[in-house]
């Protein structure tokens, strides 16, 4: 599942009340989590819903007062390089 709307009702609704909290449009946090999740299947790893989120959320709210906003999927690429992802196993 790469899609947002593909997860369940319950899952979808956790990602819009984060996608409020941040200057990013739905588009951006779509594509940041594809892009999180295949940076996670790259080195044979895999993390929870939940934690792909937080760590989604995280990176908006590390360039939150950037201006221009960078793409949201460059920066999960970036700290994926520099930081991995403690939660994937």
């Amino acid at each position: 599942m790469n899609s947002i709307s593909e997860l369940s009702q319950e899952e979808q609704k956790a990602w819009y009340e984060t996608m409020t909290e941040h200057s990013f449009d739905e588009l951006e946090w779509e594509d940041a989590r594809k892009t999180l999740l295949r940076l996670l299947d790259q080195e044979n790893r895999q993390a929870g819903e939940a934690a792909i989120r937080a760590y989604v959320s995280c990176c908006a709210e590390a360039v939150s007062g950037s201006m221009p906003l960078p793409s949201l999927s460059s920066i999960v690429e970036d700290f994926f390089s520099r930081y991995g992802m403690e939660e994937a196993g």
